[in-house]
């Protein structure tokens, strides 16, 4: 194991001049977590700089690899954006740990290429197709009229039961030893009970135990059929895992002697099912033998699902590391936002202004009436307008605005996100891998041009569906992904790679410059040479790139340059979106707008359960669990500005809050 001492000051000054700008230093809270390779957790405050903390650690450990027992490096996140972050930031500093045996990957390429996979194979002999929710989705939705086995009543009672059931997630699970299904992986055991009538309810007779059995028995031989096809959604794969580890108990053994240090970054977006996964196989009830160490946050748990939020399955270990210092936040939203972390921590407010002086920019609350909550956004406007021109929040091309609230589906005299910006648009927040066309895969992103990342990510995407399309498949007979296309390039066509790479910056840049038109008639132009390397020609795809979305140069410019959920507003566009969304970011300025969800826990609104907490009174050691999730949210969505935050509440709401709120921290603008 490598213990703490043989990292040296020569290895931390060398990530250093790697990581940090000139002339910055890691602080002493941040070396002890880099030079820590044990088992142990990390609670990172927003915007404390726990990626780079974890990248200074694997640039030293790099340069350590292979380790001399042939173990090497699991680094695990949620998101591929996660993975592609800690690729571009150290790729080119790493020459081993990017290479067998270690792996660097989301928790889903994990279980894919180390348990699903390989028993899949097994089991059947060749690999999956696809695991994908989406087309598993397709397939499923359309049942068959009629299953070998199953006389014409028992197809006629399955097919009935879908169709009535269609919102379920009909899912396996292993319980006890055996495979169940269940509404959503690990969720309730479905009970086959018969659909009511629309006609004479009154006369509803359920079914049998055994016409119950044989739907049952029914639905599981549909699934097994699209699982033998080679389509798989992503809860197939935690299942098939489960199944891996069950009937080959060594497996968890080989993989702990594979992976001799673990790295889970943002652990508290993993769901229940993947963190007891991952617990199970390199935390082994402490008996691991290897290092297994959990970052993130736990106060910004928001996409465990509505129950399981507030089932706290992040325990702590017996060593807990802290980052405490923010760079992000100011100390007065420091302060601010501490108040709602329902796990506590110090929240140490270290962002400065250029001169070096603390930001002290009060947060506002902007109080409004029923009729003027449309009013919120530009008066957030307004106020940022004002700190631009006294030169509170410096003039920068990378500012960001966002306005962000939590329930987003209208309702009457319930406040909602729409209700603030009534043209709020639902499927722009959906972020889509598959589009029905080429152009599709660029409208969503010309709003984005503060980073080539979601242009770059869109172009790989849509070239993957061609690839898709035209069944090009990789040496192992799957489909590409973004990181084996890119290998396949670079290995079996190196002079074509600079090529293809200077031909994807070109691109990205069209895009960010509105030029999306010629980026399409450039890139349908270049696609035979593309194609011609994976052995491919244009036939199966030619509908995708001519299909009537792609259009003229000129309607497809004007399709792109339209997003509904932009503001434009003082000179600068303010972007709305829900607090999901922007987890993870960093803005220049931020309002949170309070919406209605259930009712309970003290109230229906954040303003309403959250009262002591913007008070400044921390939140209790039992809270109620929609106090819970609703402290959550609001830790998030406070947490995203380094100048400005501001809070949208209605004066009745308000009006209970206001003799008790310390105006030292908070100011308040009526509307």
């Amino acid at each position: 194991m490598l213990a703490a001492n043989n990292v040296s000051a020569d290895d931390i000054a060398y990530a250093e001049r790697i990581l940090l700008p000139p002339g910055e230093l890691f602080d002493e809270e941040r070396i002890r977590f880099i030079k820590d390779m044990g088992t142990l957790d990390l609670q990172a405050v927003p915007g404390s700089g726990k990626t780079t903390a974890l990248l200074a650690k694997l640039l030293i450990l790099d340069r350590r690899l292979p380790f001399s027992d042939g173990s090497g490096v699991l680094v695990i996140s949620h998101t591929n954006a996660a993975i592609d972050e800690i690729r571009d930031r150290i790729g080119a500093h790493c020459t081993n740990l990017f290479r067998h045996p270690n792996f660097v990957g989301t928790i889903q390429s994990f279980v894919d290429e180390f348990l699903a996979v390989p028993f899949y194979a097994n089991k059947y002999g060749r690999v999956p197709t696809r695991i994908d929710d989406d087309i598993y989705e397709q397939k499923f939705s359309d049942p068959p009229f009629g299953i070998s086995g199953f006389i014409y009543q028992e197809n006629k009672n399955a097919r009935r039961f879908l169709i009535a059931n269609k919102n379920k997630k009909i899912r396996w699970t292993y319980v006890d030893g055996k495979p169940s299904l269940s509404d959503g992986y690990s969720g309730q055991i479905i009970e086959f009970k018969k659909p009511r009538a629309r006609t004479n309810p009154e006369k509803y007779e359920d079914w049998t135990d055994t016409e119950k059995n044989r739907v049952r028995q029914w639905v599981n031989e549909f699934k097994l059929a699209i699982l033998k096809s080679g389509c798989l959604c992503y809860d197939d794969a935690y299942f098939l895992a489960r199944l891996a580890l069950s009937k080959n108990p060594r497996l968890k053994l080989l993989l702990q002697k594979r992976f001799s240090r673990v790295f889970v970054d943002e652990m508290q977006d993993m769901e229940e099912h993947q963190h007891a996964l991952l617990e199970d196989i390199f935390y082994d009830g402490g008996e691991s033998t290897s290092a297994y160490q959990r970052i993130g946050d736990k106060n910004q748990s928001i996409f465990d699902g509505r129950r399981e939020s507030n089932n706290v399955f992040w325990r702590d270990r017996e060593k807990v590391l802290e980052l405490n210092g923010s760079y992000r936040l100011s100390p007065i939203l420091a302060r601010v936002v501490s108040a709602f972390a329902v796990s506590p921590i110090r929240i140490e407010g270290r962002k400065r202004d250029p001169g070096g002086s603390d930001i002290s920019i009060k947060p506002r609350f902007i109080v409004y009436t029923d009729s003027t909550k449309s009013l919120a956004i530009p008066c957030f406007a307004s106020l940022i307008r004002d700190h631009l021109d006294d030169g509170l929040i410096p003039e920068s091309p990378r500012n960001r605005y966002k306005a962000v609230a939590w329930a987003t589906q209208p309702d009457n005299n319930k406040v909602r996100l729409p209700d603030y910006f009534p043209s709020y648009a639902r499927t722009e927040q959906q972020k889509r891998i598959d589009h029905p066309d080429m152009a599709s895969y660029f409208s969503s992103q010309i709003h984005e041009k503060y980073s080539f990342a979601p242009i770059e990510a869109a172009i790989n995407n849509a070239l993957l569906r061609i690839l898709r399309l035209e069944e090009a498949q990789d040496t192992s007979g799957t489909n590409f992904t973004k990181r084996t296309m890119h290998e396949f390039i670079r290995n079996v066509h190196p002079t074509y790679w600079d090529e293809y790479r200077s031909k994807i910056h070109r691109w990205c840049l069209g895009i960010a410059r509105g030029s999306t038109g010629a980026v399409l008639a450039e890139m349908r132009e270049h696609l035979p040479t593309f194609l011609s390397k994976f052995d491919r020609q244009i036939k199966k795809c030619r509908d995708f790139l001519s299909s009537p979305g792609s259009g003229s140069q000129g309607s497809t410019e004007t399709a792109v340059a339209v997003t509904a959920n932009i503001m434009a507003c003082r000179g600068f566009n303010i972007e709305v979106a829900t607090v999901h969304r922007v987890k993870g970011e960093t803005h220049t300025a931020t309002l949170y707008m309070e919406t209605f969800y259930e009712k309970g826990g003290g109230g229906n609104y954040e303003s309403e359960r959250l009262a002591g907490q913007f008070k400044g009174q921390p939140v209790g050691c039992t809270p109620h669990a929609f106090v819970r999730q609703s402290a959550k949210m609001v830790y998030v969505g406070f947490s995203r500005p380094t100048h400005l935050l501001c809070f949208a509440v209605h004066e009745n709401r308000f009006a209970k809050l206001r003799d008790d709120i310390d105006q030292g921290t908070w100011d308040m603008v009526y509307l």
